[in-house]
C-alpha cells in the first residue's frame, strides 16, 4: 500500500517503493548492481533517493507524502516504469519433473527458422535468469513456482512470479529483486534445493555471462566492487543505508564458485 507511481518534471515515470525494512532496499539496489557486473540487462534501470518533503523536488506531492506516511530521510527504490508488458511463462524444458536445458535439447523441433531463433533468444534469457537468481538466492520468482507445486501441481504452467515480457522487444524483465543477497540468503536452508534444481538443470549459457562469471571468480573482489559502485552512484545514501554485509559477500562468492563448477561440468560433458 505504500508503493507509488512518481512522475518527474520531464514526464518520465518511475515505480517507487517505500519499505520499513532496509534489507529489502539493500537487496533491490545491490541485486541491480550485480546484474550490471554480470552484463545481464534484464533488470529495469533502478536507483535510490531520499524522501525529503522540504526539498523542491517533492513540493508538488507533499500532501500525498503525508497520506502515504513516508518518513523523512528514508531511502526509496525507483524503478523505471515500463508499459506494454505481458506475463512470462516458464519454458517447457523446465516445467516437467525431468527439467533440463542442454545443447542437445535445442533442436528445431519442427519450428520455422525465425521461430527457432526467437525460442533460442528467450531460452538464453532464461539461462541468465537462472544464474542470476541462483547467485542472489531470489526466492520470489521461479523458486516461488517450484515451492508452491506441493499445493498446486500445475504451478509450473502458471506465469512466473515477478517476471514479465516486453511485448515490443521480447525482453524478459526481472522485477522485484528485493529478496536477493540478504533475505534469500537467510532462508537458504529451506530454499536451496529449489535454487539448485534450476541451476543443475541448465547447461546452456551465454558466452558473455560465462566470461563475467569467470572474471568475477578470478578477481575475487565482487564485494569490493559492489560496495564501491554503490558509493559512487549513490554518495548521498551512504549515511542512510547500510552497505552489503560481509556475510552476504562470502555467500555470494561461494555461489559464484558453484555456478562456475556447473559451467565447467557442462563444458566437459559437451567438449565436442
Amino acid at each position: 500500500m505504500q508503493n507509488r507511481l512518481l512522475t518527474f518534471e520531464n514526464g518520465t515515470q518511475s515505480c517507487c517503493r517505500y519499505r520499513q525494512n532496509f534489507d529489502q532496499i539493500q537487496g533491490e539496489i545491490f541485486s541491480f548492481l550485480l546484474s550490471r557486473e554480470l552484463g545481464i540487462g534484464n533488470l529495469p534501470p533502478t536507483s535510490l533517493m531520499l524522501v525529503r518533503p522540504g526539498e523542491w523536488q517533492w513540493s508538488a506531492v507533499r500532501a500525498q507524502l503525508s497520506l502515504a506516511q513516508w518518513a523523512e530521510d528514508r531511502p526509496v527504490v525507483l524503478t523505471q516504469f515500463r508499459e506494454q508488458l505481458a506475463p512470462a511463462f516458464i519454458p517447457e524444458p523446465f516445467r516437467g519433473p525431468e527439467r533440463r536445458l542442454h545443447p542437445v535439447d535445442l533442436s528445431l523441433r519442427g519450428l520455422e527458422l525465425e521461430q527457432h531463433r526467437d525460442t533460442l533468444v528467450e531460452l538464453a534469457q532464461w539461462s541468465d535468469l537462472i544464474v542470476f537468481d541462483y547467485l542472489t538466492a531470489n526466492l520470489d520468482r521461479v523458486v516461488n513456482n517450484l515451492y508452491n507445486m506441493q499445493w498446486n501441481p500445475s504451478m509450473m504452467e502458471a506465469p512466473a512470479h515477478n517476471l514479465v515480457r516486453d511485448t515490443a522487444s521480447g525482453l524478459l524483465l526481472f522485477l522485484d529483486n528485493e529478496s536477493g543477497l540478504l533475505h534469500g540468503y537467510r532462508l537458504l536452508e529451506k530454499y536451496e534445493p529449489y535454487h539448485r534444481t534450476m541451476l543443475d538443470a541448465t547447461c546452456v549459457f551465454r558466452r558473455a555471462t560465462v566470461r563475467r562469471i569467470r572474471q568475477l571468480r578470478e578477481a575475487g573482489d565482487v564485494g569490493t566492487t559492489l560496495r564501491r559502485t554503490f558509493r559512487e552512484t549513490h554518495p548521498e545514501l551512504v549515511d542512510f543505508l547500510p552497505t552489503l554485509p560481509e556475510k552476504s559477500i562470502k555467500i555470494l562468492k561461494r555461489r559464484i564458485d558453484n555456478v562456475h563448477e556447473v559451467i565447467e561440468r557442462c563444458e566437459r560433458t559437451y567438449a565436442s
